[in-house]
């Protein structure tokens, strides 16, 4: 990767704890270099004739003449020409990454051929210096109106003859000249980040497709990210090299601090701030439509499998470039930060919300251990549904997924005068709550930031509030050969709700004489949820444990045999049209069957097995009711081996939690 980067940037990203996978060091430092431009020029409130003077501050620093010109020309166009450099290796790294990957390097410059964007970079890369015309200019005469921003500080004061006076003049013909570039700036904002005439900003069609190369498994997440903040850096590089061309223009002017100034809070802060806020709803969207999270609803934590770990990080990244891209806006005037790291450090956070977590609209505020509550900054729709399981009438209802869009809502803590410890979770119960150093502005000034993406309100369950419905049907009385002995149901929370302790725990006891020639049931049916929306695909999940005691049969003289009765339990689903399924058998649906028949073999033997595990069914959800059932049954066949005693088992069955997921098709 042809990246220019400091010679131990590998042992400052180790010191600093950079990033894991591909969003390293080097992939830093292409994004680095500009915001540290930004950081030390934009950000100082003035972006003039040398990315912070005057233009009379500039006739006055290069002096017209004598022998330290060049050394000073040199350094002004150090300053300028590094948003250049920057942009160059914006590309490089763009580049680097679509090397082999055709389709999707020719989609990316495709999509750039719109005609007015490519007209006002055009105009910007003319009016910065970027022309074959430069060259002729340099030779003529006169200037006649036509004079890029380097030609007019780097070129001009070496001609021979210049004076300031003339260089003046040629300033205000600059000025002239370059009256429209405002216009070229607010093009690319345009066509960048505002969707017109029903089609998608440059943004959100980049997200679309590299989110759907991710699903097709053509590039990676992480790559794929890169691409984007490849792409929003390079317009962002030109609006850049737009905003020195203007802000020169400006500093010919009587009142030119003021100008400048005004520009920049009121003008080109507020642009930059429309942009990456665009930028940032493209990335989540990116990651989100790449993902297919399943959303579970009635479990407690956010899973790897539906948020992986990197997601935190690539959100954080852009919430740390927003930030420095955003300094152009603040105000000089005003209390700086000590620093540009300073200004931006922090705690970044983003939560995931059901539309019933919403209030008038709003989502509600985020609690950090040991800082003050805070309120969402922006929030937005996220590109995908949740199961959103409420309480209505006293019953469970599982909301329409037509009309249950996630919100996202970011949240942002500044650090206190004494900055937390890098590498001590801030909080325990978010992932990523650790503080981290980050190259923002390059590995040699880091900065402290901590990224926290919260999932875990989708995961909610049916409010705990609502109330039980359940029907127990326990085993029948009056058969003479078999009897039922401590048999208890124990109620607890409702199937779908978050918490501790068990759903359903049930125990009985049987004993039965060979003359027994039955089968019984006892039954607890339980109201799941009521569902009216449109149908999905989804999974059910429970957790479940058994215990089966058998002691040993009581035959002292008639023979000897196998047992040969069963005892066991099912857990079944009810569906609206009043079929059910069985989503667990304890007979058969572990690798050493809960059976009686199968763990015993011989008559004198006593048994205590136990088995737990989670087991799961797809099904087509339907609108109706849903019911939940735990079928208790033993089957005792009469046998011609008589025996002078009784068979005897113990069956215990808890249900620990349902969980219920959307399925997304595969790709």
């Amino acid at each position: 990767m042809h990246i220019d980067t400091q010679p131990d940037a590998a042992a400052t990203a180790a010191m600093l704890g950079a990033p894991s996978l591909q969003l390293n060091s080097l992939s830093w430092s292409a994004a680095g270099n500009l915001t540290k431009w930004i950081g030390k020029n934009a950000a100082s409130g003035i972006v003039g004739a040398a990315a912070g003077m005057l233009f009379q501050e500039f006739l006055g620093a290069v002096g017209m003449g004598g022998p330290d010109l060049a050394g000073k020309l040199d350094i002004i166009s150090d300053k300028l020409t590094e948003v250049q450099r920057s942009l160059d290796r914006v590309e490089s790294m763009t580049s680097e990454i679509l090397l082999k990957l055709d389709e999707l390097h020719n989609f990316m410059e495709k999509s750039l051929k719109v005609e007015t964007l490519l007209t006002a970079m055009g105009r910007i890369d003319v009016a910065y210096g970027y022309a074959d015309a430069d060259a002729s200019l340099q030779k003529a005469d006169a200037t006649g109106g036509a004079i890029s921003l380097r030609l007019l500080t780097e070129n001009m004061p070496h001609f021979p003859g210049m004076t300031p006076e003339y260089l003046m003049k040629a300033a205000h013909e600059f000025a002239s000249y370059v009256a429209d570039v405002p216009d070229c700036i607010d093009t690319i904002r345009r066509v960048l980040a505002k969707a017109a005439f029903g089609q998608d900003s440059l943004l959100d069609h980049w997200a679309k497709e590299l989110a759907q190369q991710v699903r097709n498994k053509k590039i990676s997440r992480e790559s794929a990210y890169l691409v984007i903040e490849g792409y929003f850096l390079q317009a962002i590089s030109v609006q850049l090299k737009g905003l020195c061309v203007h802000c020169l223009a400006l500093s010919t002017d009587q009142f030119a601090a003021n100008r400048i100034e005004q520009y920049l809070q009121q003008n080109f802060g507020l642009l930059m701030r429309e942009q990456t806020e665009a930028y940032t709803a493209a990335v989540e969207d990116f990651i989100f439509l790449s993902l297919d999270p399943i959303m579970r609803a009635g479990m407690t934590d956010m899973s790897a499998r539906e948020f992986p770990v990197h997601v935190d990080e690539i959100l954080l990244r852009t919430d740390l470039l927003c930030a420095a891209l955003n300094l152009v806006g603040r105000k000089s005037t005003g209390p700086l930060a000590a620093s540009p790291q300073a200004a931006i450090q922090g705690m970044y956070a983003r939560s995931l919300f059901r539309p019933s977590d919403l209030r008038d609209g709003k989502v509600p505020p985020m609690d950090v251990s040991g800082y003050a509550q805070a309120q969402a900054g922006q929030q937005h729709q996220a590109p995908f549904a949740c199961l959103d399981l409420i309480a209505s009438d006293d019953r469970a209802v599982l909301r329409d997924v037509a009309t249950t869009r996630v919100t996202v809502a970011r949240y942002k803590w500044h650090f206190p005068t004494t900055a937390p410890a890098v590498g001590v979770s801030i909080d325990s119960r978010f992932r990523g709550a650790t503080p981290a150093l980050y190259p923002v502005f390059g590995p040699d000034e880091p900065v402290l930031a901590v990224g926290i993406f919260n999932g875990s309100p989708l995961f909610r369950g049916v409010p705990a509030s609502v109330q039980q419905s359940r029907k127990y049907t326990p085993f029948p009385k009056g058969n003479p050969h078999v009897t039922y002995f401590s048999e208890t149901h124990t109620p607890g929370r409702h199937p779908l709700t978050n918490g501790k302790g068990e759903v359903t725990e049930t125990f009985f006891q049987v004993q039965n004489a060979y003359k027994a020639d039955s089968r019984e049931h006892s039954l607890v049916m339980q109201h799941l949820f009521s569902y009216t929306g449109q149908e999905i695909d989804v999974r059910m999940h429970v957790q479940v444990l058994t215990r089966l005691q058998v002691g040993p049969r009581v035959d002292m003289h008639l023979g000897a045999g196998m047992h040969n009765y069963s005892v066991y339990h099912r857990l079944l689903v009810r569906f609206p049209d009043g079929t059910e399924r069985a989503i667990y058998n304890s007979e058969i649906d572990f690798d050493h069957a809960v059976d009686v028949q199968r763990v015993l073999d011989t008559f004198n033997r006593s048994v205590d097995v136990a088995r737990s595990g989670f087991f799961s069914m797809d099904f087509k959800l339907i609108p109706g009711e849903y019911h939940l059932i735990l079928d208790n049954e033993t089957y005792f066949p009469s046998t011609s081996h008589k025996y002078s005693g009784w068979n005897s088992a113990n069956l215990v069955f808890k249900l620990g939690g349902v969980a219920l997921e959307m399925r997304y098709p595969t790709s």
